[in-house]
């Protein structure tokens, strides 16, 4: 019996865990897209206004009355067709960030540069947005998404590792 030779598999490259951390971050908002896709579609049907109105009147009283009764209002003064076209721009932002979290996840050089560019063309309208309204939420999403496209600036710039 002959001696196999000594094969051994090549050696896998680290992984980036600050991509392996932004892949995770749109995968966490491609899932929120899907959900308010969902939801702006189960707001197209009339019945679903009767039912939160029911649902409202079933909390304890005291319990934000004001706010959730504004929001109902809000809710119902929308048409049916823009609800189908937040579905429709919902799924379409899911598929991009799902698209984006996958290239990152394997350290795709086009989904960097995916990444970089979506992310930019946001940054203006998340800077008007915390203007707008300061809030928690508004500034560390802005703020998440400008250290993206700064550290994805540095890792698409630098020479390429070979394995």
């Amino acid at each position: 019996m002959k001696d196999r030779p000594n094969v051994t598999a090549p050696s896998a490259r680290p992984h980036d865990p600050a991509l392996a951390a932004i892949a995770i971050y749109k995968f966490v908002k491609a899932t929120l897209s899907v959900l308010s896709a969902i939801v702006a579609w189960r707001l197209m049907n009339p019945h679903v206004e009767a039912a939160m109105r029911e649902w409202a009147q079933s909390l304890p009283v005291g319990f934000s009355e004001h706010l959730l009764h504004e929001a109902l209002a809000q809710v119902s003064g929308v048409p049916a067709f823009r609800w189908r076209q937040l579905g429709i721009v919902s799924l379409l932002y899911a598929s991009t960030f799902t698209l984006e979290g996958v290239g990152l996840w394997r350290e795709r050089r086009w989904a960097q540069y995916l990444t970089i560019v979506t992310s930019s063309l946001l940054l203006p309208f998340e800077f008007i947005a915390v203007l707008h309204r300061l809030t928690l939420v508004r500034t560390g999403v802005l703020l998440a998404n400008a250290a993206i496209v700064a550290y994805l600036i540095v890792v698409t710039t630098r020479p390429r590792r070979t394995p």
